[in-house]
C-alpha cells in the first residue's frame, strides 16, 4: 500500500514536470518571441528578394533556352535535309514541329516578359 502511493507521488510530480503551461522565465519566453519575429522578417525579406530576382535571372535563362531551341531547329533542319531513310525523315519532321512548337512558346513568353 505504501509503495502505491509513493508510485502515485512520484508519477504524478513527473505528469507536472512535463506540462510545461507556459512556466518558465518571462524574460526567456520574451527572447523566444523575438527571434522568432527577426526570424519571420528575415524570411519574408528574403522571399521578397527571390520574389523580384526571378524576372532579371528568368530573362536571361529564357534567353539561353532560346538559343538552344534555335539550335536544335536548324540542326534538325540540316539532319532532315541530309536524310534519305523515310522512317527517319518521318520521326524527323515530327521533331521538327514539336521543336518550332516549343520555340514559339518560348518567344511568346519572352515577348510576354518584355512587356511588363
Amino acid at each position: 500500500m505504501r509503495l502505491r502511493a509513493v508510485a502515485f507521488v512520484v508519477a504524478g510530480a513527473a505528469l507536472l514536470a512535463a506540462c510545461d503551461i507556459e512556466g518558465g522565465d518571462p524574460v526567456q519566453h520574451a527572447l523566444r518571441d523575438a527571434a522568432a519575429a527577426r526570424q519571420a522578417a528575415a524570411l519574408k525579406t528574403t522571399e521578397e528578394e527571390q520574389a523580384a530576382r526571378p524576372s532579371a535571372e528568368a530573362g536571361e535563362e529564357l534567353a539561353r533556352l532560346i538559343a538552344a531551341r534555335r539550335q536544335a531547329v536548324e540542326e534538325t533542319r540540316a539532319l532532315l535535309d541530309t536524310t534519305t531513310d523515310p522512317a527517319l525523315k518521318g520521326q524527323l519532321t515530327g521533331d521538327l514541329r514539336a521543336d518550332e512548337g516549343r520555340l514559339r512558346a518560348l518567344e511568346a513568353q519572352q515577348k510576354a516578359m518584355a512587356v511588363q
